[in-house]
């Protein structure tokens, strides 16, 4: 039975790359769930889309978001 961590290397390599990408979507306003979970799907052609693609829609809150959180509606 082989132990070595030889064949762990590239897909450790792939699951950190995939959190990279995550933060990444999450910092260009896209889901962080579901970029990752692409990401382990596609690895470095997911990085390439993320940073070709523009800034997701700016989602502004609700009024009712707004009022909790003390500001004005408006």
């Amino acid at each position: 039975m082989d132990l070595s961590i030889d064949g762990i290397g590239g897909g450790g390599v792939w699951f950190t790359l995939s959190l990279i990408n995550a933060g990444l979507a999450e910092s260009k306003g896209r889901g962080r769930l579901n970029w990752w979970l692409l990401s382990l799907l596609l690895g470095p052609i997911a990085t390439l889309l993320i940073v070709v693609m523009g800034r997701g829609p700016i989602v502004e809150p609700l009024p009712a978001a707004a009022q909790a959180s003390g500001q004005q509606a408006g």
